[in-house]
């Protein structure tokens, strides 16, 4: 991790005392607010389980659109001295900063069920980020005093947060696609195609959860009365073993962030996942169980 550039920065980073002072404290405010009090449906909610996709993501190109498009504005009205254009690039720094702020609170939604080394990232990814935010807010405000008109000052204002929020989407990026968070830990599970013995029945307790290996992949099986459900073992959100979750009805609660699943298909019945669990057709045979994955 630390020959290349990305790296060198990320790791830098987590060992960093100062993002570490900033996550404890913020992280301890986030979890009081929202994670077992009445809003945390709010939290829920700007986590996107009802997207089926991750909501910061998708509103961070909001604002890098329109900042984008502010920047070139900027530029056709000073290089080429078009006129009008001073109104249009306000505006879209205006929806930039709204966006931006329904990112950041979807973000922090996020922020709060990760672990502690990609936390540190993350802190210097929301500040570049804000930092970001206030110096388009700056330069909106230059703008409002030469009447909606571009000039030199609140042109660089812009340039310098667009390369601030550049260095941002940098460091999200990299939390995503080298650090893996937030993403469907069962993407990629296979299999069983056809039926193969689990355990025997006996050793199946009720409403015991039982993890097995079946063809290297992890399964939970549950016993209720006479029925058995067979479900992926490990959450989707973050790699919870769910194992060691609790049966809450007819779903099953992962034990670091609450996520719950559906025990008959493996949908998510509550956030923060997004993504449901693999689930698996049982039957018993001469008092073998049986498992098949339920395409």
């Amino acid at each position: 991790m630390k020959g290349d550039l990305a790296g060198r920065v990320e790791t830098s980073i987590m060992k960093s005392n100062a993002a570490q002072r900033v996550a404890a404290p913020l992280d301890a405010l986030l979890n009081r607010c929202f994670q077992t009090t009445a809003l945390r449906p709010f939290k829920l909610f700007l986590n996107r389980t009802w997207l089926g996709h991750p909501l910061h993501p998708l509103l961070t190109d909001v604002p890098i659109g329109a900042w984008t498009v502010a920047i070139l504005l900027d530029l056709i009205a000073m290089i080429f001295a078009v006129p009008g254009l001073g109104p249009a690039a306000a505006i879209a720094i205006g929806l930039g900063i709204l966006a931006a702020l329904a990112a950041a609170a979807a973000g922090l939604m996020d922020w709060m069920d990760v672990d502690p080394p990609e936390k540190a990232v993350g802190v210097a990814h929301g500040i570049l980020n804000v930092s970001a935010t206030v110096l388009f807010a700056i330069s909106l405000l230059m703008r409002w005093e030469s009447h909606w008109q571009p000039t030199v000052g609140s042109f660089l204002v812009a340039l310098t947060g667009y390369l601030v929020i550049s260095g941002g989407a940098y460091l999200g990026g990299g939390m995503v696609f080298r650090m893996g968070v937030m993403i469907n830990r069962n993407a990629y599970r296979k299999g069983p195609d056809d039926f193969l013995p689990v355990l025997a029945i006996a050793e199946l307790q009720e409403g015991q959860l039982k993890r097995v290996e079946v063809s290297g992949q992890p399964i939970l099986l549950i016993r209720s009365g006479e029925r058995i459900h067979a479900i992926g073992a490990v959450c989707s959100h973050y790699g919870a073993p769910l194992e060691e979750g609790k049966v809450q009805g007819t779903t099953i609660q992962c034990p670091w962030h609450f996520s719950r699943f559906a025990l008959d298909d493996g949908s998510v019945c509550e956030g923060p996942a997004c993504a449901g669990v693999p689930v698996y057709e049982v039957r018993i045979i001469k008092g073998q169980v049986e498992i098949k994955l339920r395409r």
